[in-house]
């Protein structure tokens, strides 16, 4: 296990594509000879995160505007123009709310089904 400093930039797809197919820092550091701390924080300083693997459907990502309401903050974006949205939300946004969970992170918002 090496704990050079290694230039992790170069390899940023390889690390995003990675961490996607479920690698964790301890398995992506010994593939690029370096620390597991060092691949976590440029995971954090490049915004590439794990997703949780219970997570199912399509991503289908879209730009959004907040706009602060009277009720609150209320967030336009144009993802019903979008298959992925039509496939796999249409008729599942007729139910309840707590059916939905919203999950924000440093540069995402991201809306999931709650099972």
């Amino acid at each position: 296990m090496g704990n050079r400093r290694v230039a992790l930039k170069p390899h940023a797809s390889k690390i995003r594509r990675w961490v996607e197919d479920g690698r964790g820092d301890d398995w992506i550091a010994q593939e690029l000879n370096t620390t597991p701390s060092s691949v976590q924080s440029f995971r954090s300083r490049n915004s590439i995160y794990r997703r949780d693997p219970v997570r199912r459907g399509q991503l289908s990502e879209h730009p959004a505007v907040l706009d602060e309401t009277a009720d609150g903050i209320l967030l336009k974006t144009d993802a019903r123009d979008s298959d992925v949205f039509d496939r796999e939300w249409r008729g599942y946004l007729r139910g309840s709310p707590e059916d939905l969970q919203v999950v924000i992170t440093q540069d995402r918002i991201y809306l999931e089904k709650v099972r």
